[in-house]
């Protein structure tokens, strides 16, 4: 008590005093560090040797504070001091504190603090609670006694549960993208170019960053036949003569807008390079280039795929379909024809009859015999072999 007493008296003191402290909080000090001095009530009658002793009784950080204070700032912290002091030490000050530290005191007394060696009990959680964070903090890890799944179980749970998170998205949250959806509309006859995008999902893959682009040589504006002719020259490989198109694809930088913009800056200076360019006939221009009318066009790349047709004469036609149905009546009336005059055999009736001229010996009831060493009909000599020594 004493010692908070003296904490509680410190602490006004330098609030009173407008002494800027070195630190934002100060440990409890002892009753020593706050033990005061006399002093005479004259300060003409004050002598350096009062003030050392009043210095001494300051502590390290006060007595910091109070050595780097001019003379008449020294005067003024003792008075300060002195005023504090009488004023804490008065009775009704005292016996105010006094009350309030019995009060705080009873307080704590009458807290019930558990027992630093009492276990409180671990509240298991239920089976559908697995999984999720526990309230309370979880110390070693319990023996196991038989009552949980195994880790597989635990996997297998975890992944229905991501299922049902994601059944759950399909069925309450992506109905709600029909509201953002775009009727198809076609591309104008000015917009040639088609871009195509690579998407993982979210998750990152080197080929994501890749764009794909395409156009047709004939859809290009205002390029004449030796120009789109030049222009299929000059991209070689990447042109489809089967379908007239160009396929040019790009991955170089590491977005796909940079991709694009420079596939677009690529098809801007073919089409310039194309159009740059003077006949053999008109004669060179000035600034003009070579049109490489004497360079053929190469189309080794290509794998053609032959296309087959179906011939005309094996298409079914009505009078097609009259003579396949005259051609089978003949046969019917052929093939009855024969059947009348004895010409088809009859195999079923030629087996039967077989069958009852000489009876047939069941096949099984033979390998039965063989199995059982029994000697069959015509079958001399020919049991098994018996060996003796």
């Amino acid at each position: 008590m004493a010692t908070a007493l003296n904490r509680i008296r410190h602490v006004a003191f330098r609030s009173v005093a407008g002494v800027r402290p070195i630190r934002p909080s100060c440990p409890l000090r002892s009753a020593q560090s706050f033990s005061t001095t006399t002093f005479y009530r004259d300060e003409a009658s004050q002598t350096p040797s009062s003030q050392s002793t009043f210095a001494s009784t300051l502590i390290a950080e006060d007595r910091a504070e109070y050595d780097s204070l001019s003379p008449n700032e020294r005067q003024e912290y003792e008075k300060i001091y002195r005023k504090l002091d009488a004023h804490m030490n008065s009775p009704d000050v005292q016996s105010r504190i006094n009350a309030e530290l019995s009060e705080a005191a009873q307080e704590v007394e009458s807290a019930e603090l558990p027992d630093d060696d009492f276990d409180i009990p671990k509240i298991r959680p239920g089976f559908m609670a697995l999984g999720e964070a526990e309230e309370q903090e979880t110390g070693e890890d319990e023996e196991f006694d038989g009552d949980d799944i195994t880790s597989m179980g635990h996997s297998h749970l975890e992944q229905h549960r991501e299922i049902r998170h994601y059944a759950r998205i399909a069925a309450w949250e992506m109905p709600l993208l029909s509201k953002l959806a775009k009727p198809f509309t076609p591309p104008a006859l000015d917009s040639p170019l088609r871009f195509r995008y690579t998407t993982y999902m979210g998750s990152q893959h080197p080929a994501e960053k890749k764009v794909v682009l395409e156009f047709t040589t004939s859809d290009l504006p205002h390029l004449s036949p030796p120009q789109r002719l030049k222009l299929i020259k000059l991209v070689g490989t990447r042109y489809n003569p089967q379908t007239d198109v160009v396929k040019m694809s790009c991955e170089m930088f590491e977005t796909q807008a940079q991709n694009k913009r420079f596939l677009g800056d690529l098809v801007d200076t073919l089409t310039a390079e194309a159009k740059n360019y003077h006949a053999s006939s008109e004669g060179a221009l000035e600034g003009a280039r070579d049109a490489f009318e004497d360079i053929p066009v190469d189309f080794r790349h290509v794998k053609w795929k032959r296309k087959l047709e179906f011939p005309e004469e094996w298409k079914l036609n009505e009078s097609r379909r009259r003579q396949l149905e005259t051609d089978r009546a003949e046969s019917d009336r052929l093939e009855e024809e024969r059947e009348w005059a004895g010409k088809i055999l009859n195999g079923t009736e030629i087996i039967e009859k077989a069958l009852k001229r000489a009876p047939v010996r069941d096949e099984s009831q033979v390998l039965v015999e063989r199995q059982h060493g029994k000697r069959g009909p015509g079958a001399k000599g020919k049991g098994p072999k018996r060996i003796y020594r």
